[in-house]
């Protein structure tokens, strides 16, 4: 994994870089005392070195949420270079996303190094006596990985004339400082070529920031497709589009009508191709897989994301919310599936994989998992899509309205008022209720206006 936020690129040390992180770790001696090589080899191996070529930083994260800094060197011919100042903040920034609530350190009291660490946004917690020398204890909380918002992934399934419009018509609104097509998600294979082409030009642009590209495999589950035409589709897009940031992995979905038996076999037959296309893809694809967890109980969400992590695959994807409607084509956050995303959250943290939600639903989904304190890394939703083109809408922490048809006191005028002043909500989409009731895409892009206002919230 690369944490690439910083000013250079930080790494998870390899059993390669064993030979570096020993001839560095011994020039500091006189600082850290005597590191053994089986030392550093099992602490690559639990993926606790982050490194760069001219220094690295040793961590280990506790059970209690604390992780703990072992050693921190860096070459003494590139001190003061910021190198210390990269691998803190990589340190930081992947503990955050592990849940870590506190970073940990203890430095000798006479070393220069208590002034790095104070400036670094540490706080001295105490001085304990050591071997041969007092140390200082530093600490530096971190801000709860569940007070953080989902990053919102935009699901597009329509041709590219369609998503021009609904671009243009975003920004007629004015709300400029929102980018909610920052970051896309969508099927190639269920998609006009006008979808990628049109998606590629943004990209291009800098209108979006990443795309991730759908397996399709909801085009299996609904008969539109066979598996075999699946995964030859999926073979030669993905060699021939290097430009995406996300590729999803094939999978066959179990539906909430399928008998155990049938889970288990669509759990090892989707281990089996995501196993076998993803050793046949170029790196980059490896580099930027999205892979599928599946399952009905613990041992087979956990034989997933163990198969995955032996591959390296750092971002998981769940999206086994329960199903109802025709095929299964409609997604719902049940009980049962919410207590199994939690098992899928916290076996996919410990492996320090990143998580994603397809298809999580509406707002109330998402503060649904809020309320768990099961936040997702990241998240993409049709809802807003769907339930505008179906005539509904919701707001913030509301259920959907059938707006097109007069049911109830939210669907009159006055009504309609008094829940934009009940949920805070206001956009240049739902300014008049006339408009919603005509336009089809005015009611689109309120959903995902109120979309945005949940995840803001979450914050």
């Amino acid at each position: 994994m690369q944490i690439t936020s910083l000013e250079a690129v930080v790494t998870f040390a390899t059993e390669k870089d064993l030979p570096l992180l020993k001839v560095l770790a011994d020039a500091h001696r006189h600082e850290i005392g005597f590191v053994n090589r089986a030392t550093l080899r099992e602490a690559i191996a639990q993926h606790e070195v982050l490194c760069t070529p001219v220094g690295f930083l040793h961590f280990h994260h506790r059970r209690d949420k604390i992780s703990t800094l072992y050693h921190l060197c860096v070459s003494p011919s590139q001190r003061r270079q910021g190198v210390g100042c990269q691998l803190i903040r990589a340190w930081e920034e992947h503990s955050r996303k592990c849940g870590i609530t506190t970073l940990r350190l203890k430095c000798p009291l006479n070393l220069e190094a208590n002034g790095f660490y104070y400036r670094m946004g540490f706080s001295r917690v105490s001085i304990e006596p050591g071997v041969k020398r007092s140390l200082v204890i530093w600490e530096k909380k971190l801000l709860s990985a569940t007070s953080l918002a989902s990053q919102f992934v935009a699901s597009f399934s329509a041709g590219g004339s369609e998503l021009q419009r609904l671009f243009q018509l975003w920004k007629s609104g004015g709300d400029f400082k929102r980018k909610p097509f920052a970051h896309v998600i969508y099927s190639p294979i269920a998609c006009p070529p006008s979808t990628s082409k049109f998606i590629q030009q943004e990209k291009n642009t800098g209108n979006i920031k990443s795309v991730w590209l759908d397996c399709g495999a909801y085009q299996v589950q609904q008969g539109k497709r066979t598996y075999d035409e699946l995964l030859a589709f999926l073979d030669k897009f993905y060699r021939e589009n290097q430009w995406a940031d996300g590729y999803v992995l094939p999978d066959i979905v179990p539906l909430t009508t399928d008998s155990d038996e049938t889970v288990e076999y669509k759990v090892r037959e989707t281990l089996y191709y995501c196993t076998h296309i993803f050793n046949q893809m170029p790196s980059y694809v490896q580099e930027r897989a999205i892979a599928p967890v599946h399952g009905r109980n613990v041992s087979q969400i956990s034989r997933c994301i163990e198969t995955y992590d032996k591959l390296g695959i750092q971002r998981i994807g769940f999206g086994s919310w329960g199903t109802s409607g025709p095929n299964g084509s409609v997604n719902m956050l049940s009980q049962s599936s919410l207590a199994l995303f939690k098992n899928v959250y916290n076996i996919a943290k410990e492996h320090r994989m990143d998580v994603h939600c397809f298809g999580i639903g509406g707002p109330n989904s998402f503060n649904r998992l809020r309320k768990n304190n099961l936040v997702p890394d990241s998240l993409d939703s049709t809802t807003w899509w769907k339930a505008g083109g179906f005539g509904s809408i919701f707001f913030p922490n509301t259920a959907q309205i059938q707006i097109t048809q007069r049911r109830g006191i939210e669907t009159t005028k006055e009504g309609f008022e008094q829940l934009k002043r009940d949920t805070s909500h206001s956009c240049y989409f739902c300014e008049s209720i006339e408009q919603l009731r005509a336009s089809r895409n005015h009611r689109i892009m309120h959903n995902l206006a109120a979309w945005l206002d949940t995840l803001e919230r979450a914050q």
